[in-house]
């Protein structure tokens, strides 16, 4: 009777291993067969093409709206996916106005990106920014590379429109952004100090690195990703 015992148990065990196997790709099949309406074939396109989404459904302006306070159709810990955002948004704000200098030096222009998929520590995301803002910031680095002589004014610019999306966003800046992206003439160096103005990207590598073992206890993006 025991060897008849031990046989169900393992028949039981299997059983219970294909179930769970199968249920984790019914919502696969779902899409494919538009029965489900949250998992889109697109949604699974984007997965394959750049990954998981460290924000689950979140992407782009519904996430921008999300960080927001705009209340949002399914529950989010919005606190703790702020953590990421802010790296987030501080590569977009990068990227414009390097792109914008970029485009100076080789005497282009080109439109602004409002929305740019942004690469994380694992899968990526779509970043949003107002186009007024993200036109703004590409105009700046277009127009220091042409004149750097007005650096600090745009330097200064530069910080306050950060000011304004970070208040949008419930986020404070905690260090210059002007700085780490256009450096000042030396006739504008204080010559009292010898040390360069931190880059921006020492600024988003120091904000990744203080959120990572945050981020490896807690993983906002799996969690958001279990619930939907």
């Amino acid at each position: 009777m025991e060897w008849i015992l031990g046989v169900l148990i393992l028949i039981l065990g299997g059983a219970a291993i294909v179930v769970i196997y199968l249920s984790e790709r019914i919502s696969v099949f779902e899409s494919l067969l538009g029965l489900n309406p949250k998992v889109t074939t697109e949604k699974i396109a984007d997965h394959m093409a750049f990954g998981p989404n460290p924000f689950g459904d979140l992407s782009g302006e519904s996430l921008w709206n999300a960080m927001r306070g705009e209340p949002l159709d399914e529950e989010y810990d919005i606190d703790t996916l702020r953590l990421r955002y802010e790296l987030v948004i501080s590569r977009h704000i990068e990227t414009l106005v390097e792109d914008g200098r970029f485009d100076a030096r080789i005497g282009d222009r080109t439109t602004p990106k409002s929305i740019l998929r942004i690469s994380m520590l694992r899968g990526s995301v779509e970043s949003f920014l107002p186009f007024a803002e993200a036109s703004r910031l590409y105009e700046i680095g277009h127009e220091f590379e042409n004149d750097n002589s007005k650096a600090a004014t745009l330097i200064s610019e530069i910080d306050d429109i950060v000011d304004d999306l970070y208040e949008k966003i419930e986020l404070t800046r905690q260090h210059s952004f002007g700085t780490g992206l256009l450096p000042l003439p030396d006739s504008e160096l204080d010559g009292n100090d010898s040390s360069d103005p931190p880059s921006i990207e020492d600024e988003t590598q120091t904000i990744q690195a203080e959120t990572e073992n945050l981020l490896l206890e807690v993983d906002p993006g799996e969690e958001v990703q279990d619930k939907n």
